[in-house]
């Protein structure tokens, strides 16, 4: 419980954090720009001269404004799903390839993996980190070989040398 944080880590790097808000912004921006069109040319009428011209035009303008409320509201949705279904491609893509590498290939043993990214990705660190540990996996595990072949020539010498003095015990008797 000593080496429990005392806080929740939410961050994420500055880079990555400043394009995501961004790209949100830029949804926004553009379902409001697209609802604020549609207001603008539903209003752009003019007002007549005198208060009673003016209450029949506003009353005309009230019963057209529900259903052009309605109807920017359906094109500023439309408009940010169909935005942010494309946008987290960048992200879920190279996740998903980098899914599936892992386990196909590092999953049944291939070492020689590599992990790529296309330029612009946003994850292009993650592919980077994981090939160094896959790098950093394949020299011990080459270290790991290495060394029980030591050891079997190791164990071979130490054999032969068992049974040479066997035979030699045996030999005197």
């Amino acid at each position: 419980m000593k080496n429990r944080r005392r806080k929740l880590n939410y961050a994420i790097k500055r880079e990555m954090q400043l394009r995501l808000l961004l790209s949100v912004m830029v949804i926004v921006l553009v379902a409001v720009g697209l609802t604020s069109g549609f207001f603008y040319f539903l209003s752009n009428r003019e007002v007549g001269q005198t208060y009673r011209q003016f209450h029949v035009n506003a009353k005309n303008f009230l019963e057209i404004l529900l259903p052009g409320v309605i109807i920017a509201f359906v094109l500023g949705i439309i408009s940010a799903t169909g935005m942010a279904v494309f946008f987290p491609h960048r992200i879920a893509g190279p996740l998903h390839r980098m899914e599936n590498d892992l386990k196909e290939k590092l999953g049944e043993g291939n070492l020689t993996v590599r992990f790529s990214v296309r330029k612009g990705d946003e994850v292009g660190e993650l592919a980077a980190a994981l090939n160094i540990t896959v790098d950093k996996l394949r020299e011990k595990i080459e270290r790991i070989g290495a060394a029980t072949e030591e050891l079997k020539a190791a164990v071979k010498v130490v054999w032969a040398a068992e049974n040479n003095k066997r035979l030699v015990e045996e030999a005197k008797r």
